[in-house]
């Protein structure tokens, strides 16, 4: 059984940060990978925010594509279009992006194992060992301190007796070629009950004629699996099954997004978890490779002082990534919850407001930053409640997202 100071477990985006960080502050640091080549499968739409391309010096050369705008379809035909006048966030393609964060985190000293299946990992005399198997063998190595990055669904907190109660949104994605009435730099977003129950439905360009269409549900909301709403969303939708007539599918990918904030601590003795892991995700929009890089990066910082023997270090871990995101964690989880509690003819009334509201449109364009959502909320508000004015009812659906979204935090 090998020895390291630091294992981290899952290869993805808060992984390798993870055991970047972790070598370069001089450990001997193992990354695994369950997966025989590092990004593969890729689960998510890959948008990635502006902000993580500068924080994280990630090259431009993997960007397929720069988002400004977007556009919103209510489930009665109302649509709202919004442009920023500069780039919000960048599409990636994730199997490349991977790969770059992998090799980025093996050039600071980490060594990179794939095709690593770790199952489970147990307390030992001050470190953890986990246990699992790799290429059809037994496999364990022993560290002081396990990085968990294993994604939405992880294994090993269960198995060191750490809980993480939350619910997840199943999600399903069709890569389509020949897709018509595209605009590069401007995903669109289906919203409604009929669409994607307790979530949305979205368009993401990455070519002229290719776009990533998919969606999630709620399966506490809806026994029908993604696959009936995505097949349905591209063969009945107004707004697009013109478009997506004679489009092919190249690839079909699955996954699930963390819905409820963890409330939770996200670290125990020997332990801290981090990225989809943990929930830091935004709830809204399901997004976190951001929010991942961050949390992984700030594990491997104060990793030196666990080895070292400040047991106090995961807890400052978990001091500093709520100081840096947790805020927009806890808020975009409950405006998910807020959201999941109106009614189609409530999002018709909402966008439409937005819609004929050049002043709330300004505000959206203006201050709108998809990474920290929460900025925006109280300005916004106090616009579209004078909005909301002069159409009586748009207020009672401010009050009902409002009532719900702050219920559900209870």
């Amino acid at each position: 059984m090998t020895a390291y100071e630091v294992i981290v477990v899952g290869a993805g985006p808060a992984g390798a940060e993870a055991a970047r960080a972790a070598a370069r502050g001089g450990l001997r640091t193992l990354l695994v990978e369950e997966h025989p080549t590092v990004g593969v499968p890729s689960h998510c739409t890959g948008k990635l925010s502006h902000h993580a391309f500068a924080e994280f010096e990630i090259p431009r050369t993997l960007a397929m594509n720069a988002v400004s705008a977007a556009v919103f379809h209510s489930p009665g035909g109302v649509s709202v279009r919004v442009r920023r006048a500069t780039v919000d966030s960048y599409v990636v393609d994730r199997v490349a992006f991977d790969r770059w964060l992998a090799a980025r985190a093996a050039s600071a000293g980490a060594e990179v194992m794939t095709g690593v299946r770790i199952t489970a990992a147990r307390r030992n005399h001050g470190g953890v060992i986990v246990s699992g198997l790799r290429s059809g063998r037994p496999f364990e190595a022993t560290g002081r301190l396990i990085i968990d990055a294993e994604g939405a669904a992880p294994r090993l907190p269960g198995t060191l007796g750490v809980r993480l109660p939350r619910r997840h949104a199943i999600g399903l994605q069709y890569h389509m070629r020949g897709v018509g009435g595209i605009e590069p730099d401007t995903p669109e977003l289906f919203l409604g009950r009929g669409v994607a129950p307790g979530f949305f439905a979205w368009l993401m360009p990455v070519g002229p004629d290719r776009a990533r269409v998919g969606l999630c549900v709620d399966p506490g909301v809806t026994r029908r699996p993604p696959v009936w709403y995505l097949e349905r969303l591209i063969a009945t939708h107004p707004a697009l099954h013109q478009r997506l007539a004679r489009a092919r599918v190249d690839e079909k990918v699955g996954g699930r997004i963390p819905l409820a904030r963890f409330g939770r601590p996200a670290h125990a003795d020997g332990f801290m978890i981090v990225g989809d892991a943990a929930g830091q995700v935004k709830a809204t929009s399901g997004g976190g490779i951001y929010y991942a890089m961050i949390a992984g990066r700030i594990a491997g910082e104060v990793a030196p002082r666990y080895v070292g023997g400040d047991r106090r270090a995961a807890a400052l871990y978990e001091r500093r990534w709520r100081a840096r995101f947790g805020r927009e964690v806890a808020f975009t989880a409950f405006g998910r919850r807020a959201i999941n509690r109106l009614s189609d003819a409530d999002l018709d009334i909402l966008l439409r407001v937005i819609a004929e509201s050049p002043q709330i449109r300004s505000s959206l364009e203006r201050a709108g930053d998809t990474q920290f959502q929460s900025r925006l909320f109280l300005p916004l508000l106090r616009i579209a409640w004078a909005a909301g004015l002069r159409r009586p009812a748009f207020i009672p659906v401010v009050i009902k997202a409002l009532a719900c979204g702050m219920a559900a935090q209870l």
